[in-house]
């Protein structure tokens, strides 16, 4: 785990304070849905698709989560949401395009924490679904 002095609270910020390509920070996207809390990890120049993320988690609809309930249902807060150490019963879906680098960064629990891991690693650690639910254009820069 790497303490910053900035913070990597955003995709962009996290890439500038480690010098790296904006789509190899693993971002958390938390959404909600009716069987509960669900982790999206993609690079971070990607949006979700959030009827693919719904398709993979195998449930009917997901909805983007509120600030408070974030923290809520994960125990992190916007900016540092963790693939790592979440309740039990939070579903990670990791878009499949991450796993095309080597390695990525991912939040670590604030928002000026980060850990440099592999996708596959991930996968292996936090028992994830690998699918692609990222939109097929990179959002604006």
């Amino acid at each position: 785990m790497r303490l910053l002095p900035e913070t990597t609270a955003t995709a962009q910020d996290a890439a500038k304070a480690l010098g790296v390509p904006v789509s190899h920070i693993g971002k958390s996207i938390v959404f909600s849905s009716v069987n509960g809390t669900i982790v999206a990890i993609a690079c971070g120049d990607q949006r979700i698709d959030t009827a693919a993320l719904a398709r993979a988690a195998d449930v009917s609809e997901v909805k983007s989560m509120r600030p408070r309930d974030v923290k809520q249902s994960t125990g992190y807060v916007i900016g540092g949401v963790s693939p790592f150490g979440l309740p039990l019963g939070v579903k990670i879906v990791l878009d499949s395009r991450l796993r095309s680098f080597d390695e990525c960064y991912v939040a670590a629990g604030h928002p000026r924490a980060v850990v440099q891991t592999t996708p596959d690693e991930l996968v292996s650690i936090t028992g994830a679904v690998v699918a692609p639910v990222a939109e097929t254009q990179p959002q604006d820069q």
